[in-house]
């Protein structure tokens, strides 16, 4: 499994995801976020086709679609948090840290 966690910022929420392969071509999200605006969609995001959402474009993925629909912010780190941890979960990459450094 896995797991992956988002610190999104100045919004102070975060998000905890939790990807599992059910068979070899599908993983079951699980995402758990204290943003009230990701709650109401995260539960539209449970089956995934990591090959599917790999090799397309970020805004024809099903994880960023159904997110949309809930994002207050564009900048918003979870979407592509949640593709990480897909990926990883799929072996489709190894599952390394990644992060945003914004400084002023």
């Amino acid at each position: 499994m896995a797991v992956v966690e988002i610190n999104s910022g100045i919004c102070g929420f975060v998000t905890r995801v939790e990807v599992k392969k059910t068979d070899h071509k599908t993983v079951e999200v699980d995402i758990d976020t204290d943003c009230p605006n990701l709650k109401r969609v995260a539960a539209s995001i449970k089956q995934i086709k990591p090959a599917r959402e790999m090799f397309c474009k970020l805004h024809d993925t099903d994880t960023y679609r159904a997110l949309l629909k809930g994002l207050a912010h564009p900048a918003c780190p979870v979407p592509v948090g949640i593709l990480k941890g897909i990926e990883a979960e799929a072996g489709l990459a190894l599952p390394k840290d990644a992060y945003i450094k914004v400084s002023a």
